[in-house]
């Protein structure tokens, strides 16, 4: 089965236990991370936002009370199914950004959370996120940290709590993925990199949070 498939199938398994997991395994610690994310956007003042893999709705939500044009895009309908049941007032398309069916420069700002690791193809959804995008791309994603303790205790979390957390709910092949496609991103340096080659933009920026845990990656075109 494409990765694609595969992915879809794996996260409308989840969907109704995604919020819960995500709180439980992070101790809450993601919104502290997402918050990063959010300031960013709220610095660019944008008059409409896409939010790309946007899962429940947890990032384009914020936003729903303010004078902007808001969307959130998935590839799993029932991801999205959770997201207008929080937030009925904001436009969520099933769409695979790899091959994207939103406009040219149809928005000012897209950013993706946690999601980039998980496309069929990170170059063709970097370039199409370009495509869609007026002034700025903003990608949270998780990295490898590079102080050695920190990388010890962090990957041994991992590599054998969240899979054991997981499996309570019956989702410990679904967390046993994301934990690999975790540990085993470009991060850092090596995704800007892989920005500058595919893009046509004018700088890469590199935020690390929490020692490299996640990496908030600010893409100016």
């Amino acid at each position: 089965m494409p990765k694609k498939e595969k992915i879809e199938l794996m996260f409308d398994k989840i969907a109704p236990r995604y919020d819960l997991l995500n709180n439980i395994l992070s101790v809450g610690t993601h919104w502290i991370w997402k918050r990063k994310l959010i300031k960013e956007i709220e610095h660019s003042a944008p008059q409409s936002i896409l939010d790309v893999a946007t899962g429940t709705g947890d990032i384009i939500g914020q936003f729903n009370d303010r004078a902007i044009r808001l969307s959130g895009s998935d590839i799993s309908k029932e991801m999205l199914s959770e997201a207008k049941l929080k937030f009925p007032d904001i436009t969520f398309i099933v769409d695979d950004i790899t091959e994207s069916q939103f406009l040219d420069k149809s928005y000012d700002v897209s950013c993706i959370s946690y999601g980039i690791r998980n496309v069929s193809s990170i170059e063709k959804a970097l370039v199409e996120m370009q495509r869609i995008t007026k002034n700025k791309i903003l990608i949270l994603e998780f990295g490898q940290p590079q102080n050695f303790f920190l990388k010890a205790i962090y990957f041994g979390v991992m590599k054998y709590f969240i899979p054991f957390i997981g499996s309570l709910f019956s989702s410990k092949d679904s967390y046993k993925y994301l934990i690999e496609s975790s540990m085993n991103f470009p991060s850092g340096d090596l995704f800007k990199k892989l920005c500058e080659e595919k893009l046509d933009c004018q700088s890469v920026d590199v935020i690390p949070i929490f020692g490299g845990i996640t990496y908030l990656y600010i893409i100016k075109l």
